[in-house]
Formats: C-alpha cells, structure tokens, sequence
C-alpha cells in the first residue's frame, strides 16, 4: 500500500513503474494494464486534492514523470516508462502548485520533453495530461467530477486526444449521445447512462471505430479516444471512482496506437490485483 502523502519521500521511496501487456485481435481487443497503487481517502490527510498525469502523445516514447511541488522542491510522484495510452491512478497531495515534467524514459539529465504547471486544490481531483505529436505536443489539465450517480446508473465523459481526426462524435448503439463534435483536446460534461454492458459508435473526419464496455453500477469512467495502429479510433476506458465510497481510485487502461507495435513488460503480480477491478475488455471496429 502507498504511504500516506503526509509522509516526506525521497524520490528513490516514491518511484514507481508502470508497466502494460497489449494483445489486438481483429475480432476484439484486450487491454490488460498495469499501474501503482493510488492513495485511498483513508490515507489523504484533511485538506488534500487529488492529481492523475497521462501521456497520450502517439509519436512521443516512454517517458519518466516527475511531480515536483513549487513550495520547497519535493518531488511527490516519480513515475518510471510511462508509454502512449497510461495514465497514472489519483495521488493525494496537499494543496498548492506542483510542476508535472516528462523527459526521455532513463534519461534523468535530459530536458523535459513537456512540463506544465498544476494547482491541487482541497478535495478536488484533475487530470493532467500531455498529448498531441511530438514536435506539437501540448498539456491540459481537466477538472474531474466523481460525484456518484443515481442508484443503477453509471457516469461517463469523453477525452478526445486521438490525432487522427479534428472532431469525434460518440453515442451509445441505442442512441444515446455521449459526446457530439468533441474537438481534440477536449473533454466533454458527463453523461448518465444505465449500467451495464454498451456499445459504443465513434465517427470521426473520415475514420470511425466501436467499442465494448461494461460500467459498474455506482461508478464514473472516463473514455479516452485514442488513436488505433491502423489509424483509426479507439476508446480506452477508465474508472475514476468505484463508488463514493472509495473516491477516487483507478487509472486507464493502455489504448492502441503505438502500445500496439511497441507492448512494455508485462505487469507485476503486486499490481495485476489492482486491475482485476477496472474496466476489462475493448471491441474496435
């Protein structure tokens, strides 16, 4: 288990890696990832926000990530081969400002590839990422709601980081719409929908592409659009919260695209437990 944030830690004590096994098939896909293990309410000490970071950048390698906080200098979060498609589960940290660095993976001297700037405020979590091509890339930092949906439902929103396409569009296969003109770098409001298993039919600027998921009663995903190895679309899905009582929690799933020529390690038996709990199996179309 993760120490409480409280707890000062080198950055030797605070790294992690994470690590992802990608298997495509034509009929199916199965995202089976790996990632550490977040801090849960019960360790975040009053007053603390919650921070994620992702690398959705197709073109860029694996990157390390460092979450350094302005007041002081302590690194909080040193995140070891990130690769295309991995975001990282919440981290509690004490309200401020923190700088969020990616450089070349085992490169530690090297310029960051991208930094930007995040405020943690109390109790509230982002989602800090970095997409887009590497000689373009650019970072967005997305409020994130978890608050639980009515009792049988299941919340969801939509990321557009695929490169492929200006636009997405995304409905469920019995019409209900998730997201319409999604622009790239967007994320849109959230929607509700009953829980269970869905369709999903996305349309782009002359691609498209579907998806299978299954959302768990109680729970908030995020449904990240990704670019595919063919270059299509995918949808990698996230659970953010579980349920209210065990906000937040999750990181995504490994999408398409690169991961699909370029598949990491495979995942650690410390951290295989954590997914048998998220989001299991993708369809492309």
């Amino acid at each position: 288990m993760a120490p409480a944030i409280s707890t000062i830690r080198t950055p030797a004590s605070s790294r992690r890696r994470l690590t992802a096994a990608l298997a495509l098939g034509v009929a199916a896909t199965a995202a089976v990832a790996a990632s550490v293990v977040g801090v849960s309410p019960a360790q975040a000490a009053e007053g603390d926000g919650w921070v994620r970071v992702g690398h959705l950048s197709p073109d860029t390698k694996s990157v390390d990530v460092t979450l350094t906080s302005i007041k002081g200098g302590q690194v909080v979060m040193d995140l070891d081969d990130v690769t295309y498609g991995q975001v990282s589960p919440y981290e509690a940290l004490p309200a401020g400002t923190y700088v969020v660095s990616m450089t070349a993976a085992d490169a530690p001297a090297a310029e960051p590839v991208i930094s930007t700037n995040v405020t943690v405020e109390s109790g509230q979590p982002i989602t800090a990422l970095a997409y887009g091509e590497n000689d373009d890339l650019r970072t967005e930092v997305f409020t994130d709601d978890l608050t639980a949906p009515a009792p049988g439902e299941a919340k969801l929103r939509l990321v557009q980081a695929a490169n492929v396409t200006d636009t997405v569009d995304v409905a469920t296969s019995t019409g209900t719409t998730i997201a319409s003109d999604a622009p790239f770098g967007s994320a849109s409001g959230y929607a509700s929908v009953d829980a269970g298993p869905w369709t999903l039919d996305l349309t782009g600027d002359d691609v498209e592409g579907s998806a299978d998921v299954d959302l768990a009663a109680g729970s908030v995903n995020t449904l990240f659009v990704l670019d595919n190895s063919t270059g299509g679309l995918t949808v990698v899905p996230v659970v953010d919260s579980a349920s209210t009582a065990e906000t937040p929690q999750g990181g995504v799933q490994t999408g398409g695209g690169y991961l699909a020529e370029h598949p990491a390690d495979e995942a650690s038996s410390e951290t295989r437990g954590f997914w048998a709990s998220v989001l299991g199996f993708l369809r492309i179309g």
